[in-house]
């Protein structure tokens, strides 16, 4: 259930997704859900899949827990860094087993597969001021990704059929400048392509 809270202030977001507050108050969880492999990460709950790439400098993972509205969840996130882009990886579960995550109200993706979910790819331009209290923005940030400025962004979200278990890919880069002439979707291809995404089940 990974969708920033900051992202809200943003009206190029469809209207549709919504938003979730990070509570302040998370602490390490004992239950992990992703692991380094060569190259990236696997992840080790109810949806098992790599994620790669020989490109890019791989960072965590780090466990958690949070609060997302009135449910538990376990979470592992960690990140592929290149010099002007990010891909992260959160694995998480919803810790009550409420079914929480569920991303049906969003189109069906090509990428990476078509068990997942996206948000549609736009542009935002993040200040300084919007990152302070976003615990995963801030993570890039201690990890050397400066995530401020114009910035094009998309969520691809995939989850068990009980809807517990969830993956979540996010791709972040920098660009110029926000502009109507933008593709976003065109301008994350080049990290897209440096990834690879498999099913290890």
């Amino acid at each position: 259930m990974t969708r920033f809270k900051l992202f809200k202030n943003h009206p190029a977001l469809c209207a549709g997704i919504l938003v979730l507050t990070l509570l302040s108050t998370a602490a390490y969880a004992e239950t992990t859900h992703l692991a380094t492999t060569d190259g990236g990460f696997k992840t080790t709950h109810g949806l098992t899949y790599t994620i790669t790439s020989d490109e890019m400098v791989a960072k965590g993972p780090e466990h958690r827990t949070d609060q997302f509205g009135d449910n538990p969840y376990e979470i592992s996130l960690g990140a592929l860094f290149s010099d002007d882009g990010v891909v992260m990886v959160h694995a998480e579960r919803v810790a009550n087993q409420s079914g929480a995550s569920n991303y049906q109200d969003l189109a069906r993706s090509k990428w990476p597969d078509d068990s997942f979910r996206f948000s549609g790819a736009t542009c935002i331009d993040v200040s300084a001021a919007e990152i302070e209290g976003e615990h995963d923005l801030e993570w890039l940030r201690d990890n050397g990704f400066e995530p401020t400025g114009p910035m094009v962004f998309v969520q691809y979200y995939a989850t068990t059929n009980d809807f517990n278990d969830e993956i979540v890919i996010t791709l972040l880069a920098r660009v110029d400048a926000c502009t109507p002439e933008l593709e976003p979707s065109e301008k994350l291809a080049p990290l897209r392509d440096s990834v690879v995404v498999k099913r290890a089940d």
